[in-house]
């Protein structure tokens, strides 16, 4: 009986030795040399907080102190998946560790994280498991000097996964005739010139497999032609004249199978005025008067997405004194919504930009606390719940005439102006994530 019972020990033994992991991953001894049980104590976590949004894609990962009379070590633990932490750090000695930017975190991200405290080899106290969600956008300079050129007034838009900058005034106020495309908003390539001569102000669009031209000052005076081209190279004049009067600051957009013109600017100060009125065309030279009034307060001094099959509009309150921004909504660019109004900064039409990605509305407008020759950036599924879109609370660019681009999903702030009285050319381009 004796023979038998010893083998059984060993056995019983070993299976205990085989179960000192646990399922993260993390690894120790629960007792002591003496085979006491170590109560395993919770371990509180600073930074950042339990669900905090957003947070720094370099975050500073802190936790309070283990009080003990031994040296405790720290292991840290980080994934995307709560079931699935991997160790990032061992053996650190300090209660608090950065990520650098060699191992950034991805953005727009939800991650996970643990950390747990050695003492002699033995885990003595863990924390919960917490989570952060990373920012949305990190702006960062890549170029200040784009090959393009400094210069105001420019159309930009993307087209066949390539960034245009077409026309625009250069710092003497000669209209522009260049044609530029780049696929990495850094590099930036000469695709030739506009046949019919220089032109600024104007409206860049893609719609139907071909970029439109409409609007702007051509040979010195507000144009009504229509140009389109199917490869942003070679340009046709498609038309003359419009049914409507291409008002300077024309607001187009796509919806489906239509391309609206929803807005523009001639300084007629009446309410029912041709500015408010709205056309819509399914060939981008045929167009129709969907309604004579948009209803927006102002006549032009909003911005415009397509977003989810619905057209969103976002409108500065026309008073400087008012911190504020509307959002109007349309299935059909005819009716809208009632305004909906959100208390975020905003300095007018002209320095209020947004773009979409990722099922979110992002928008560039004034930080808090200003100076107003920075900007913040705010994102939204709805236009109305605005939350920061990054940790930097102050981006060293102006939104005054920059354009907002989604490249594939990336996006890039392209060119503008850095004075309101528009007299200073640029040619800086930031990519936002």
């Amino acid at each position: 009986m004796k023979h038998f019972c010893k083998p059984i020990l060993v056995c019983f033994t070993l299976i205990l030795l085989g179960c000192s992991s646990d399922d993260n991953g993390k690894s120790g001894d629960d007792g002591d040399d003496d085979g006491d049980v170590i109560t395993i104590e919770t371990l509180t976590t600073l930074s950042p907080a339990d669900n905090e949004s957003p947070v720094s894609k370099t975050p500073t990962i802190s936790w309070e102190n283990h009080d003990s009379d031994k040296q405790i070590t720290y292991s840290l633990f980080l994934g995307t998946s709560e079931d699935a932490l991997t160790e990032i750090e061992s053996g650190l000695t300090t209660t608090s560790h950065e990520i650098g930017e060699a191992d950034a975190l991805a953005l727009n991200t939800d991650y996970f994280w643990q950390v747990v405290a050695f003492e002699e080899g033995h885990i003595v106290a863990e924390s919960e498991i917490q989570s952060f969600t990373t920012e949305i956008i990190f702006p960062s300079l890549i170029t200040e000097d784009a090959a393009y050129g400094a210069r105001k007034a420019a159309a930009v838009e993307v087209f066949d996964d390539k960034i245009w900058v077409i026309g625009g005034r250069d710092d003497s106020d000669v209209a522009l005739t260049d044609i530029w495309s780049s696929d990495d908003g850094e590099n930036w390539t000469l695709e030739g010139n506009l046949p019919f001569g220089g032109i600024y102000g104007h409206e860049l669009i893609a719609f139907n497999g071909k970029l439109w031209i409409y609007g702007g000052i051509y040979d010195g005076y507000q144009s009504f032609r229509i140009f389109s081209s199917e490869d942003g190279i070679a340009w046709v004049e498609e038309t003359e004249t419009t049914p409507f009067i291409q008002y300077q600051n024309s607001k187009f957009t796509v919806l489906g199978d239509k391309i609206f013109r929803i807005a523009g600017y001639s300084a007629d100060v009446e309410d029912l005025s041709p500015e408010r009125y709205v056309y819509s065309s399914t060939d981008g030279l045929n167009w129709n008067l969907e309604t004579e009034n948009h209803g927006f307060e102002t006549k032009y001094g909003f911005q415009l997405e397509s977003f989810n099959e619905t057209l969103y509009g976002f409108e500065p309150n026309p008073d400087s004194d008012i911190e504020e921004i509307a959002t109007r909504t349309s299935t059909d660019g005819i009716n809208w919504s009632t305004p909906v109004v959100s208390n975020i900064q905003e300095r007018g039409y002209i320095s209020v930009r947004t773009v979409t990605t990722d099922n979110t509305i992002i928008l560039m407008t004034t930080p808090v606390e200003g100076p107003n020759q920075s900007s913040t950036f705010y994102h939204s599924p709805t236009g109305v719940d605005w939350s920061l879109a990054t940790t930097i609370d102050a981006v060293p660019i102006r939104a005054l005439h920059y354009s907002l681009v989604n490249l594939n999903g990336k996006l890039f702030a392209i060119g503008g102006t850095i004075r309101s009285n528009f007299n200073e050319t640029n040619n800086t381009v930031w990519k936002l994530n």
